[in-house]
């Protein structure tokens, strides 16, 4: 299934834009985009820990690529069951308003929380990646 970004207009456009993707109004540029998603993305990332037992115990962007557009990513660190779960999804260029984007990023943290196998022998002061 294919996932459909915003509009970004005619081909006409994106040529005149020079290839790039034309963000729907409001959008901002990376830093308020960012800026709105951490807001958002905190709130519901405290609530699951709260609903589920687990501790926030970061949440960060970062830029991870920057040579012609930028790239961000943003990174979650959990203490969930006893481990420490780290979660890294990019958030920049969008394809949802900043707070849908919060909501489903919270989701799918969760999601990876209760469902992946956490290897319960070796060393337990290691983060598991999700």
């Amino acid at each position: 299934m294919n996932e459909q970004l915003p509009s970004a207009g005619t081909d006409e456009d994106l040529k005149a834009n020079g290839n790039h993707l034309v963000l729907p109004v409001g959008w901002g540029g990376p830093q308020e985009y960012t800026d709105a998603f951490l807001r958002s993305a905190r709130r519901a990332v405290e609530d699951l820990c709260e609903r589920r037992g687990g501790e926030l115990e970061s949440l960060t962007c970062e830029v991870v690529s920057g040579d012609t557009d930028a790239v961000v990513a943003a990174t979650t660190v959990v203490l969930f069951r006893g481990r420490r779960c780290v979660f890294r999804r990019g958030i920049w260029p969008p394809s949802h308003p900043a707070d849908t984007r919060a909501a489903i990023y919270a989701s799918v943290l969760e999601e990876r929380l209760l469902t992946r196998e956490i290897p319960q022998l070796g060393d337990v002061t290691s983060p598991v990646d999700l």
